[in-house]
């Protein structure tokens, strides 16, 4: 398989960003709204976001949701992947590695239900909120 690079995503947590710890982890949940940039595929996204905080620290993002295209055409987007803190930077930040696939009822963005993209981001201080950014890939396969 080989990635292409595509575009761009970005999420910031909006309406709720609520913790819950606890000795083996914890979870939190919350509500992000973006956008992505992927191709011909690009929208506002909003997502619900229901992710497990590991022992070791880790949390794996599990978010659901709607992307909606300029024209209007509406798009289920399902993002799962991790998320860990990277060590050496300074202030300290996370890395997010995801998969993100889709599916919609529209028949000019029907190949974007057979498509896998792998997201690289950083989660990022927004003032008084939190968010991640980066890049999005298309994984391609070579079989």
């Amino acid at each position: 398989m080989r990635l292409e690079k595509l575009g761009k995503i970005e999420l910031t947590y909006t309406d709720v960003d609520d913790e819950l710890t606890y000795a083996e982890g914890g979870h939190v949940y919350g509500i992000l709204k973006g956008t992505l940039e992927a191709g011909d595929l690009s929208g506002t996204l909003h997502v619900t976001n229901i992710t497990r905080q590991r022992p070791d620290g880790a949390f794996t993002p599990t978010l659901r949701g709607m992307l909606t295209t300029p024209e209007g055409a509406k798009v289920f987007v399902t993002i799962d992947g991790i998320s860990i803190l990277d060590p050496t930077a300074k202030p300290p930040r996370r890395i997010v590695t995801a998969g993100i696939s889709f599916w919609t009822p529209e028949s000019r963005l029907h190949h974007w239900n057979d498509t896998y993209l792998v997201a690289e981001m950083v989660g990022r201080s927004t003032g008084k909120s939190w968010g991640v950014a980066g890049t999005v890939h298309r994984c391609i396969p070579e079989l």
